[in-house]
């Protein structure tokens, strides 16, 4: 499956993007460009699934895939479709990685699959009364979250452990047997200890980076189906309690965003919070990307933003030096990258992401 996002990252980004922007896209790095690059690309659903990725393990699939005649490199650094490619992503018989939802829900994802995981260990220990054992979640929110848990369910323990069952028996039979049994093999409960992910992708004869999104995807689709059919699943819903919505604008962008509403210019606060005005464009382009309603007129007006977006339509490109050059340098480059981000969170209005 890996191997599969990752050529459908290079397919959507079609030679725009550097492999870097791959990788800070899966990794989920929280900048204005590479939010920009998940929208303009439609490739949301990826931002954040694989935090752990190295570059030397992304450089070694793209060589690979490169080596294969999937892609081709461009400049060192380019990565361009083949046709070899297309036909790889055409006759792909591996799980589809179609429950990914990224952008919106990475963050509470992870702490589902944390919890969840506890809570399976907490519970199957718990149930035979044997309260010994190392937590497999370090993460101490994480840790109280699931003692609370067991304060409030410790009388019904069995009942739990039943239901818990029941719950990832349904919904495991749902998904493919790779992925059921990557998720099986490696929880861990009383008198079972989970598997490495080295040797689960032994035991598959498969990488270890296959092992990591495959099981990403599994709780993505729990998480996803937890969140839809809560009375279905209490115990996996349980795990969501108290999960708000992500967001995405980092915590400096939002100090902006706040002089933004004050009515401060991008040097007033430039000069205020001590940083580099490029800094503050910045935040703003990354705004516009994700708080709903937020208003560009300030920085440019109606008609030169429908100039810009036609012009980027015409030519059928997200590079900005082509739409810069083929404007005549009429406008900067921020004001570039600020209207393409409001015409991507136009297309695609994202699920509630707080700014306070």
């Amino acid at each position: 499956m890996f191997l599969y996002i990752i050529l459908e990252c290079v397919l959507q980004m079609n030679g725009e993007r550097t492999v870097s922007g791959i990788f800070h896209l899966l990794k989920g790095k929280r900048s204005s460009q590479t939010l920009q690059d998940a929208r303009s690309y439609k490739l949301d659903q990826y931002f954040g699934i694989y935090p752990s990725l190295s570059k030397q393990v992304l450089q070694a699939f793209i060589k690979r895939a490169a080596n294969e005649q999937l892609i081709s490199i461009e400049n060192e650094q380019f990565a361009v479709f083949r046709e070899k490619g297309s036909d790889y992503l055409s006759n792909y018989k591996g799980p589809f990685p179609k429950y990914f939802s990224g952008m919106a829900e990475h963050g509470n994802v992870r702490d589902f699959q944390d919890r969840l995981q506890l809570h399976i260990q907490t519970v199957t220990h718990m149930s035979v009364n044997n309260p010994a054992f190392l937590p497999i979640i370090e993460q101490l929110k994480v840790q109280q979250w699931v003692k609370q848990q067991f304060s409030l369910n410790k009388a019904r323990i069995k009942d739990v452990e039943v239901q818990l069952y029941l719950e990832l028996a349904t919904l495991l039979n749902q998904l493919t047997c790779l992925e059921a049994e990557l998720f099986t093999s490696r929880l861990t409960g009383e008198s079972v200890v989970g598997e490495t992910r080295d040797q689960i992708a032994q035991d598959h004869n498969i990488s270890i980076q296959d092992v990591d999104v495959l099981l990403s995807h599994v709780f993505y689709f729990l998480y996803h189906q937890a969140k839809n059919s809560p009375s279905h699943y209490p115990e996996l819903a349980r795990c969501l309690e108290g999960l708000s919505s992500s967001s995405l604008i980092t915590q400096s962008a939002k100090i902006t965003y706040r002089y933004l509403q004050r009515g401060f210019s991008i040097k007033d606060i430039a000069r205020k919070r001590q940083l580099k005005i490029s800094t503050i464009e910045d935040h703003v382009v990354e705004a516009a990307l994700v708080v709903p309603h937020f208003s560009i007129r300030t920085f440019i007006s109606e008609v030169d933003e429908r100039r810009i977006v036609d012009a980027a339509r015409a030519l059928q490109t997200k590079r900005l030096k082509k739409i810069y050059e083929s404007l005549e340098g009429e406008f900067t480059y921020f004001e570039l990258r600020l209207v393409l981000a409001k015409e991507q969170h136009a297309q695609k209005e994202p699920t509630s992401y707080a700014t306070s």
